[in-house]
Order: C-alpha cells, then sequence, then structure tokens
C-alpha cells in the first residue's frame, strides 16, 4: 500500500477513535456537572418554590455555557484515552514499524482542534451570550424571586440602557438606592458623544432618580458646546437600584462585536474599562484553547504515557488545571492594569502553546 494511501487510513481510524471518546467524556463531564449541581441547589429549589419547568429550563440554557467551558479539558481527556488506547494495544509501534513517526497520530487531532476551537468561537458568539442572558432572568426573576432585593454593593458598574446611554459608578448601593461617582452618557445618532452628565452621587427618592453635586456637557457639531453646574437634577432612567445591580453590563452575555461596540463608546467618553478589553480579547483566545490543549497534550502523551485510564485522567486533569490556573493568573493581571489587556488574555496559550510545539518539534520516535 502507498505511504499517501497508509496515512489517509491512520488518519481516519485516529480520528475515529478520538471523536468516540470526545462524546463520551463530554456525556460524563455534563452528567457530573448536572448531577452535582442538582444535589447542591436542590434545597434552594425546594425552599423557594421553582417550578419543575423552571428549573428544567434553567439547566438547559445552562447547557451551551459549559459545553464552551468544559471542551478544552474534554479535548485534552478524548486525546489522552485514545492514543493511551493506541499504544496498549501496541497500534503505536505497528505505525512506527511502518516507517511512519508516531508523531504523526497527532496531525488529524489538531486540525480536528483548529476546526472545533472555530466553532466554539462562532457558538460562544451566537449562542452563549443569549442563553446566558435568558439563564440570568430565570434565575433572577423565577427561581430566586423572593432575594432580588438583597444585592450588596457593586464597584466599578458599566450600564448600557435601551436607548444607548451608558452609565459609570464607581459604587452601587441597591440596598440604600444611592451611587456614588456616578457618569451618564449619552450618544446622537452619529454614535458621538451628545452629552456627558457626572455626579457625585445619584439618589432613588420615590421611583425617580436625581443627580446631585454634578457637571453637564452638552456637545453640538457646530463647537457652540455648554456647560453647566448643577447641585440637583433629575435623570429619566427607568431601572430601579436592584434591576441595575443584576442587569449590568455582562461580557457574558454580550457578543464580541457588542462588547467591542460597548467599550468603544467608554473609552469615547474618556473611561479605560480594563475589565471589558481583557474580557473581549478572552472571547478570541479562550476557544484556541482547545486547539493549543491538543497541542501540548497530545506530544506529551505519546512521549511519557504510561499505565491505564485512571493514569490517563488524574494526567488530563492536572494538565487542564495549570493551563486554567495561566488563564485565570492572566485575566487578573488584566483587570488590574499590571498586563495590557491583550498579552493578559493570551497568556496561558502563549506559554502553553510554546511548550506544545517545543514538544511537537523535538519528539523522537
Amino acid at each position: 500500500m502507498a505511504l499517501e494511501a497508509r496515512l489517509k487510513l491512520l488518519d481516519r481510524y485516529t480520528l475515529r477513535q478520538f471523536i468516540v471518546w470526545v462524546g463520551w467524556s463530554l456525556l460524563a463531564f455534563l452528567t457530573l456537572f448536572y448531577v452535582i449541581d442538582v444535589v447542591e441547589n436542590l434545597d434552594r429549589f425546594i425552599d423557594r418554590g421553582a417550578a419543575v419547568t423552571d428549573v428544567v429550563l434553567y439547566y438547559l440554557t445552562y447547557l451551551p455555557y459549559i459545553i464552551v467551558l468544559v471542551s478544552p479539558i474534554v479535548l485534552l481527556l478524548a486525546s489522552n484515552f485514545s492514543c493511551g488506547q493506541m499504544s496498549k494495544h501496541r497500534e503505536v509501534v505497528a505505525v512506527r514499524s511502518g516507517g511512519i513517526s508516531s508523531i504523526r497520530i497527532a496531525f488529524p487531532l489538531l486540525i480536528f482542534g483548529l476546526f472545533w476551537s472555530l466553532m466554539v468561537m462562532a457558538f460562544g458568539e451566537f449562542i452563549v451570550p443569549k442563553t446566558n442572558a435568558i439563564r440570568d432572568n430565570i434565575k433572577d426573576e423565577r427561581i430566586n424571586k423572593s432575594n432580588k432585593n438583597q444585592s450588596g454593593r457593586i464597584k466599578n458598574l458599566l450600564y448600557q440602557t435601551e436607548d444607548g446611554r451608558v452609565l459609570s459608578m464607581e459604587v452601587l448601593d441597591p440596598r440604600r438606592e444611592n451611587a456614588r461617582e456616578v457618569l451618564v452618557i449619552t450618544y446622537d445618532e452619529k454614535d458621538r458623544v451628545r452629552e456627558l452628565l457626572s455626579a457625585r452621587r445619584m439618589d432613588y427618592d420615590g421611583g425617580k432618580w436625581k443627580l446631585q453635586d454634578g457637571h453637564s456637557y452638552i456637545f453640538r457639531p457646530d463647537s457652540t458646546d455648554e456647560y453647566k453646574r448643577f447641585e440637583s437634577q433629575n435623570i429619566a432612567l427607568n431601572e430601579s437600584p436592584q434591576e441595575l445591580a443584576e442587569r449590568r453590563a455582562d461580557p457574558d452575555e454580550m457578543g464580541f462585536f457588542e462588547l467591542r461596540e460597548f467599550i468603544e463608546r467608554i473609552q469615547r467618553a474618556g473611561g479605560d474599562p480594563l475589565r471589558e478589553r481583557t474580557d473581549l480579547y478572552m472571547k478570541i483566545s479562550y476557544p484556541f484553547i482547545n486547539f493549543v490543549i491538543l497541542l501540548f497534550g497530545v506530544p506529551l502523551v505519546l512521549r511519557f504515557r504510561r499505565g491505564g485510564l485512571v493514569v490517563g485522567f488524574a494526567q488530563s486533569v492536572t494538565i487542564a488545571f495549570a493551563y486554567f490556573g495561566a488563564i485565570k493568573v492572566g485575566q487578573v493581571l488584566g483587570y488590574n492594569g499590571n498586563l495590557p489587556p491583550l498579552l493578559a488574555a493570551t497568556l496561558g496559550n502563549i506559554v502553553f502553546g510554546a511548550a506544545g510545539f517545543i514538544l511537537l518539534f523535538t519528539h523522537r520516535d
């Protein structure tokens, strides 16, 4: 049989084995998550009188987020098991005896990982934000209905109203129904800043918001700008303090382009939303964890694999926790401004991607 035909046969066989393990691993993780979460929250559901249909809908809308979250470790576990089974059954030895490097087994898995990353990116852009918003709404309004007014103080809150205005608050206190260091930005039809209101305090009284001790800036296209200082001024805002706390701008409920537009509006008004910029780049870098973790994990398995499924599971979990730890460290450094948001969001991919390339191109049978 020609070498090219053997390689195609090897690729199809390896990929088929791998996809089977992906299915089983994903099913196992989803089952484990749902069992643990239901057992942990069952008393809360009963105490608050949540309807069974609401609980079922809550967990159904949770599914897309969990799939995106666990897919890297699912792929790593599947690669570990599939390559491990090939080693156990001497199939890797047969590949070598046919004049093919054992690392050639990794190629179809890496291509699958790249396509999977693109699919996860699309899933995270078009599906996950919508299901996250529905899930949070079900949790807040149907399940936690008796707990809506117990939100604690929130720092550095950003919120976008339905009419496109952006609110920035240094501190929002839903219990005392006030906010401090408030900035309200209004845009015109060309998405330019039309009005900017800043106030030391904003109080909610009788269903209405009132700005205290502030400044008003009105920007006109003909450069006839207007400024005035005010002691007190009403502001048309329908949301209550509790609703602001519950519906604040959440990157998990925004797609990439929606979040980017939100960030651009804040920056045009002079703000620096570090957390949101870091989360924006995370929306690109996180899906590619699926590719990078295979780039690192498959050569490692082929080089050092020992033992059975239990050892493979332990090895996969250890790598995944180290990877997610690096991602979390980068994210925190980005939030705090210690690293540029782009570098912070890609730190884990850079470290493990570099290690993966070294393992891949230094492999020797």
